[in-house]
């Protein structure tokens, strides 16, 4: 027996595999972090179709991630700067359902901040712009604060290093092109999915296609990212189940 099959580790990766399977339940809404990602993978997620491994370094990885979200916002609020966290935000008009992070006070106004992790590798790659994902979770957070009390028209990405905890941002600007941008994808994917429909896997058309690489896909089945193999396969399985 090895030491990883006899220490914590093991007992560790079992827990967060059993807990990545308690998923979040939005009812008739879809989650706003999927904002931007491939319209089939959203709707599989949203379907609860079965991912093809279990990665429990990927639930470690996301965990991490909540463990420097806390940490941030315990710090902004002690800071005296954070006037809302975790706030729920709920739009009929694009069905979503979504938490912000936090929304700090400047002397320039309120700026909804969104607080991501990444390797240090990644603090030196050269991006023209914002993550497509990033922009458009953004703006979908800045499209449903339109219904509140929160006159809020900036959003940052705060990036935090988890090897030396290096910090960068990136900056958002709510405009009338990125609102069409946010209505449209949601639109179009409400429309898709009272049709019974699923759309064109388009997980290779966005950030360079890393989406569509085995490591990212959950779904990713016979060479096929979102692989409608590998859903007609976990539909049958749930046809017999309820038989």
């Amino acid at each position: 027996m090895s030491l990883y099959d006899s220490g914590v580790r093991q007992i560790v990766d079992d827990y967060l595999i059993e807990k990545s399977k308690e998923v979040r339940d939005y009812g008739d809404y879809w989650s706003a972090s999927s904002a931007g990602y491939c319209m089939r993978k959203v709707i599989f997620d949203r379907m609860r179709v079965t991912q093809v491994k279990e990665d429990p370094r990927k639930q470690r990885v996301f965990t991490v991630g909540h463990i420097f979200h806390s940490w941030f916002q315990e710090l902004t609020h002690k800071a005296g700067v954070s006037v809302s966290q975790e706030g729920e935000l709920i739009n009929d008009k694009i069905m979503v359902k979504g938490h912000y992070d936090d929304i700090i006070e400047t002397d320039n106004g309120l700026i909804l901040y969104d607080y991501k992790t990444q390797n240090s590798r990644a603090f030196s790659y050269k991006r023209p712009e914002m993550s497509r994902f990033h922009k458009m979770q953004l703006g979908t957070y800045l499209y449903m604060l339109k219904q509140t009390s929160f006159k809020v028209t900036e959003a940052r990405i705060l990036k935090i290093s988890k090897d030396d905890l290096r910090m960068n941002e990136e900056v958002l600007m709510y405009t009338p092109d990125l609102e069409k941008e946010v209505f449209e994808y949601w639109s179009t994917l409400n429309g898709y999915w009272k049709n019974k429909k699923l759309p064109a896997c388009t997980c290779a058309d966005y950030e360079g296609g890393f989406m569509a690489k085995e490591a990212y896909n959950p779904y990713f089945y016979s060479g096929e990212p979102c692989s409608l193999e590998w859903y007609k396969k976990w539909k049958l399985n749930k046809e017999n189940d309820n038989e």
